[in-house]
């Protein structure tokens, strides 16, 4: 898959996570997570929470990664533990999870612009879509970053991962700038209420706050697994064993960033005003504090750290589905057009045209599908870390003399333990009356969802059979030259 280069490093893997982690959550999403769950507090143990437990997980995915550090991730770990059919439910899923995404961030990247262009939504808007008007301007932004982001994913994942880099490093600065200058301002009694449900929410507890903000906590954790999917990028000489090790790292790098944004920005201003601020919130958030010149200078700087965030995830998710979508041809789980290697780029091809797709939907439904969006994505997540941790399960079972340059410390307790919050998570979601529930809209989305693909596996049944279970794995499992 790739040219005579040195490919991705180290510090370029944590930044891909890094920055497909956090991305822009933290500067437009962070008062939301306030309103949903009832106060900071809530937030604040929700995603202490969901970090604690994700590590497991992260540990399960360090662990496969570095024995099978091919494009695909949870396909390849998912049909060398189970077979076939477990192999295109988790990629499957994943896909799901990482298609929604994407769209996502070509939403909020529009949103943001507008701010600086107001025009973009000035005038009568051509279409409406949940109540969100679509102006004409704003799709032809959107269309004109979205082929930014396609073209430079088409000439190499490589120089893709070094600007990923470069708008982590500025993303960073910007969110520790932030946590500086909301810690200035910072008063306990902004914390209070402990809990208050303001209207977003069926909860009534302090229990029931966190709950509901835990469920979407994923989608806002979601990333790490951007490196094994780009894992087969690897340098040569690169050490698959510390690649293990940065990646969970890359977990508690972000839990972190998240719990001190949450803090800081909560103990700022009062909770409830904070919750009730448009986007950026974050920006909008230091013009309230200082006010005047100053106040106007770290509003810009904030919204150029949110845009660089929106890059670092918009290209990290993007990088990773072209590498899914690859593993999954490979393997003849989808047609052979998703298996196609660009001949002078070494890109995929057919999967970047895939994904291409998607990353153009986004300017055009706008807004008004992003909590659906949100919910689905952060599910189907959930349902892929799930699949991975029953793979780790069954490997260390089937395949105990398989090399693992990182081993999951903890062992089977910890890798069930991770398995078990997975289908706890994935359960709550479809769970009718509880606080975590997705609801009927996102329901309906998955049983669609599921639907297409058990007609699209069967399906292609001949298609699929024609290769047989030595080619599939040699195909699954081979290592593009450089």
């Amino acid at each position: 898959m790739k040219k005579e280069k040195n490919g991705l490093n180290l510090i370029d893997f944590f930044m891909l996570g890094f920055g497909s982690i956090v991305g822009v959550g933290w500067a437009v999403a962070v008062n939301g997570w306030f309103a949903k769950g009832g106060g900071p507090i809530p937030a604040l143990i929700a995603y202490a929470v969901a970090t604690i437990v994700i590590i497991p997980i992260a540990f399960c995915y360090a662990e496969l990664t570095s024995s099978m550090p091919v494009a695909g991730g949870v396909v390849a770990f998912a049909y060398r533990a189970f077979g076939t059919f477990p192999s295109f439910l988790g990629g499957w899923f994943v896909a799901l999870a990482y298609i929604t995404i994407i769209p996502w961030e070509a939403i909020y990247i529009n949103d943001i612009m507008a701010l600086l262009f107001p025009s973009l939504k000035s005038g009568i808007p051509l279409y409406t879509i949940a109540g969100v008007g679509i102006y004409g301007k704003g799709i032809l932004l959107g269309v004109i970053l979205s082929f930014a982001v396609i073209l430079l994913n088409w000439v190499g994942a490589e120089i893709a991962g070094k600007a990923q880099t470069v708008l982590s490093f500025i993303l960073i600065s910007a969110g520790l700038l932030v946590m500086l200058c909301t810690i200035v301002y910072a008063d306990s009694s902004n914390l209070m209420p402990l809990y208050e449900n303001i209207g977003k929410g069926s909860h009534t507890s302090l229990v029931g706050g966190i709950f509901a903000v835990i469920v979407i906590a994923p989608f806002f954790l979601a990333g790490f697994d951007t490196i094994p999917q780009a894992a087969e990028e690897g340098g040569s000489g690169l050490d698959y064993g510390r690649l293990g090790k940065v990646l969970v790292l890359v977990i508690l790098s972000a839990g972190l960033f998240y719990c001190i944004m949450i803090l800081s920005t909560g103990m700022s201003i009062s909770w409830k005003e904070f919750a009730s601020f448009g986007a950026p919130s974050v920006s909008l958030l230091m013009k309230a504090l200082y006010g005047g010149i100053l106040g106007t200078i770290l509003y810009w700087v904030v919204l150029l750290g949110a845009l660089a965030g929106l890059f670092t995830t918009w290209n990290g998710f993007y990088i990773a589905s072209s590498r899914l979508l690859l593993g999954m041809g490979r393997a003849r789980l989808l047609p052979g057009f998703f298996n196609k290697i660009h001949p002078k780029y070494g890109t995929p091809t057919g999967a970047n045209l895939f994904v291409a797709v998607a990353c153009l939907a986004g300017p055009f439904v706008g807004m008004g599908v992003i909590d659906p969006l949100t919910v689905v994505g952060s599910t189907a997540f959930v349902i892929g870390w799930l699949i991975t941790s029953l793979s780790a399960i069954r490997l260390r079972a089937s395949h105990p003399e398989m090399p693992r340059p990182f081993k999951a410390p903890g062992g089977l307790p910890l890798i069930w333990f991770a398995a078990a919050v997975s289908a706890l998570i994935v359960i709550s979601t479809f769970w009718p009356g509880a606080s975590a529930f997705m609801g009927a809209l996102g329901v309906k989305i998955f049983a669609v969802w599921m639907a297409l693909g058990l007609l699209f596996y069967f399906g292609t049944r001949n298609y699929r059979n024609a290769l047989s279970e030595e080619e599939r794995v040699a195909s699954i499992f081979q290592k593009l030259k450089k």
